[in-house]
């Protein structure tokens, strides 16, 4: 079964020299006087600098007046359409969510058909399936999750994302079991959000019909993956 795989920073040299200019005049007393002479004191020019030029030609960076560096915003990940394995689940139905342990109020699940929808299947060796993963909307929210089992034992691992009427980040690794047209998961697990364990990860998929090629927009699933959270 094959595996489901998805800043030069310049220095600037800043550099002044300084000069400065003296003059000096002295007065000579008219040769019939009999005071002595004065001198004046010699006046001396203030230094001046001359103004700083950036080696690359460019002006000085400013500051931010309120002494903090100004934000920057991180550039949007490009994610490029690749040849996905397995084949696109044309008909059948999926059922994903957990239940609790302390924040019982988090506990739901998602269900509904997967008809039309980016939710893939693969095979293993024993024809049974192996893995899913995809995207969808289900009734009540979307879904975006992948699963695959651990070879020839009855387990597998699972992470799903669930949004709208059931809000979950969940991994999972447990109980699982298979036919070429089902796949249940059905172990404990952990939430990121909200942030408690659950006695209970709950997948169930039914597969009616699927279809090669799999499909999947892998930009649309990234956002919704990568997508922050409130703090829990």
């Amino acid at each position: 079964m094959k595996r489901i795989v998805v800043t030069t920073v310049g220095s600037l040299a800043l550099m002044a020299s300084v000069w400065s200019g003296t003059a000096a005049s002295q007065v000579e007393p008219p040769p019939d006087t009999t005071e002595a002479p004065t001198t004046a004191a010699p006046t001396t020019a203030a230094p001046t600098s001359p103004p700083t030029t950036d080696p690359s030609g460019t002006a000085p960076a400013t500051t931010d007046p309120s002494g903090t560096a100004p934000a920057t915003t991180a550039a949007p990940v490009s994610i490029p359409p690749v040849e996905l394995p397995g084949e696109q689940i044309t008909s059948g139905t999926l059922t994903v969510g957990g239940i609790y342990h302390t924040q019982t109020g988090s506990t739901c699940e998602l269900s509904g058909s997967l008809a039309g929808q980016e939710m893939n299947i693969m095979y293993d060796e024993a024809g049974k399936i192996g893995a899913t993963y995809g995207q969808a909307t289900l009734s009540g929210g979307d879904v975006g999750m992948v699963m695959v089992e651990l070879g020839p034992l009855p387990m597998a691992v699972t992470a799903f994302r669930t949004t709208g009427a059931c809000n979950q980040d969940v991994v999972g690794i447990g109980a699982y079991d298979a036919t070429a047209t089902t796949a249940e998961f059905d172990s404990v697990g952990y939430s990121i959000f909200p942030n408690d364990y659950l006695d209970k990860v709950r997948v169930s998929l039914r597969v009616g019909a699927s279809k090669a090629p799999a499909t999947l927009d892998l930009q649309k699933a990234y956002d919704f993956l990568a997508a922050p959270r409130p703090a829990s």
